[in-house]
């Protein structure tokens, strides 16, 4: 359940969305880091981002879920919401989130504008804007807005926010800079910070926190992955893990030849092996490693035994020893 938040009162009063508890959230349950959640990832109940809470799954003690949905699949349960509020913004006790009852007052007797039960605020004025002396400012100078007749509130900050010197209630000049020469985000008028960055993150240089330029390199020319501009790392390999002509780190290109255009098995496109044979075992003009074609002769004409296809050797005879001639 959201805590009340204390009210305070003075000219300027503090707005109710720049009140944070003690976890740092405000009554609409933002949190001063500008979102739902905490630095831890909780938002104002303690659900994660993921929907979950710390020691509980999905669902909170009422049984709502971190959308403020019911498990029963309504907002409202007898009335009031997951934060205890009915719709019109009131708890069981009748208390609205910004700590004021039903009747408009809060626990310590005052309204939204500062005013108590007989119309009259801390500094003694009425709502109609007369001090309980009868005059329009009160013994100090200041009137029910609490400005005096110079248009100087009690701080000694005019209408538009500014003290004589120029600077707002935050230490702004009406420049945007404060003394130190930075505006409300915290960079000079140059655009950097205290650090020496920019609002991309980059310092005068051109170079990040972990000293890479806006295009992702270093100041060797390697990105954030080893890569130069050209896409190579120091080793020649680009991001595919090939070399500029198109061979990996273990030589071979696209179609899975290497540099002499042999394959992992050691056969070139045409299917023969560095000393020229195919996976059969024979060249191109059809001789295995022995000089012998397939049908079992030379490049003569001859077979193992030195006969040629008609059984005859170089001298005509066969192996009977009959002569051709």
């Amino acid at each position: 359940m959201v805590g009340f938040f204390k009210k305070l009162f003075s000219s300027k009063p503090i707005p109710s969305e720049q009140q944070y508890d003690e976890r740092g959230f405000n009554l609409y349950g933002n949190h001063k880091n500008g979102t739902k959640y905490d630095d831890r990832g909780y938002d104002v109940r303690g659900f994660g981002e993921n929907g979950k809470m710390r020691n509980r799954k999905y669902y909170d003690d009422n049984g709502f879920d971190a959308k403020g949905i019911h498990l029963t699949g309504k907002k409202y349960i007898g009335g009031y919401d997951c934060f205890g509020y009915d719709a019109i913004g009131f708890n069981r006790d009748g208390w609205n989130r910004e700590g004021y009852y039903k009747d408009g007052f809060n626990k310590a007797g005052y309204d939204v504008d500062g005013f108590n039960r007989k119309g009259i605020n801390d500094y003694g004025f009425t709502k109609d804007g007369l001090y309980k002396n009868g005059t329009r400012f009160d013994p100090k100078g200041f009137n029910v807005q609490g400005y005096n007749r110079d248009g100087i509130d009690r701080e000694g900050y005019n209408r538009g926010g500014f003290d004589k010197f120029g600077y707002d209630r935050q230490g702004f000049y009406k420049d945007g800079y404060n003394k130190e020469g930075y505006d409300r985000d915290g960079f000079n008028r140059e655009g950097y910070n205290k650090k020496g960055y920019d609002k991309d993150g980059f310092n005068c240089g051109g170079f990040d926190q972990a000293g890479y330029d806006r295009e992702g390199f270093d100041k060797k020319g390697w990105d954030r992955e080893g890569f130069n501009k050209e896409g190579f790392d120091e080793n020649g390999y680009n991001r595919d893990g090939k070399t500029h002509d198109g061979y990996n780190e273990k030589g071979y290109n696209a179609e899975g030849y290497d540099r002499e255009g042999y394959n992992k098995k050691g056969y070139n496109a045409e299917g023969y092996d560095r000393a020229g044979f195919s996976i059969s075992g024979y060249n191109q003009e059809g001789y295995n490693k022995e000089g012998y074609n397939k049908q079992g002769f030379d490049e003569y004409g001859l077979d193992r035994e030195g006969f040629d296809t008609e059984g005859y050797d170089r001298q005509g005879y066969n192996r009977v020893g009959e002569c051709k001639y």
